[in-house]
């Protein structure tokens, strides 16, 4: 009989632990084992065991009627990774101005594949009253997402337009490619709610020290208080600002107009 190396046989471990984790990167903030097996392709066993030791070392957290996400001891390693954390130290001061200029909920938006993950959400008292936007989105659902994608390097963006029209976008892939164009053209995205109380976004784009997109800045509310005009310029202003505390010299322009 064929003795399996021990080396390989932990990395089938990790494999499978790093499987289960990945699981959680969904839109479902909160997993049953089920969903989790349907997932990974795990049998209910050994997701079981996985989960037991991750809950017992803190990445996991179980909530009630046996759900599980993400545990705060995974939160706070992310948030110790060096370019992490220098985007939040350098951006907070902005978000603060920014939710202070506008009173609405501000957010801090970065790439995950196919997602745009909040890193960050600024607001007081007065902008509790609405829903929160979840912590991931697709990159089109939102003026976030939508700014990132405006800002790939062309092959990316050739990349995740193949990937999400494989069988061709037709007149859907043209929109959206003359929509990131007007984006990159403005300098800021606006998406809104297709029903009154749903939340809108207005969004800027967030350069790095290379010249390419790291993040984007946003302010997020109720449609009916969307206002372009007002919100734009101090969101701009917001996303230069980080911008150059992350050593880009790009330019950010916007042209003062209302959207449709």
């Amino acid at each position: 009989m064929k003795q399996v190396p021990a080396d390989s046989d932990k990395r089938s471990v990790l494999r499978r632990i790093f499987s289960v984790l990945d699981a959680f990167a969904g839109e479902d903030q909160e997993q049953t084992i089920s969903s989790l097996c349907v997932r990974t392709g795990l049998p209910p066993a050994t997701t079981h065991r996985i989960l037991a030791d991750l809950v017992e070392w803190g990445a996991v957290e179980r909530t009630s009627r046996g759900h599980y996400r993400l545990g705060m001891r995974l939160w706070r390693l992310g948030w110790s990774v060096p370019s992490a954390r220098s985007m939040r130290d350098i951006a907070r001061p902005f978000l603060v101005d920014l939710h202070q200029a506008t009173g609405e909920l501000v957010a801090l938006g970065s790439r995950d594949g196919d997602s745009v993950i909040i890193a960050d959400l600024i607001g007081g008292r007065s902008a509790l009253h609405g829903a929160h936007p979840p912590r991931r989105m697709p990159l089109t659902r939102c003026a976030p997402g939508l700014v990132l994608l405006a800002h790939l390097p062309g092959d990316e963006l050739n990349e995740y337009l193949a990937r999400r029209f494989e069988s061709g976008g037709g007149r859907e892939e043209f929109a959206l490619r003359k929509t990131l164009g007007d984006i990159r053209r403005h300098g800021i995205a606006v998406t809104r709610g297709d029903r009154d109380g749903a939340l809108g976004w207005i969004a800027a784009p967030i350069f790095d020290g290379d010249g390419g997109i790291r993040a984007a800045v946003g302010v997020v509310a109720p449609r009916e208080r969307i206002a372009t005009a007002a919100m734009a310029p101090p969101i701009v202003e917001a996303a230069l600002g980080i911008s150059r505390g992350l050593g880009s010299r790009r330019r950010v322009h916007q042209e003062q107009r209302q959207y449709a």
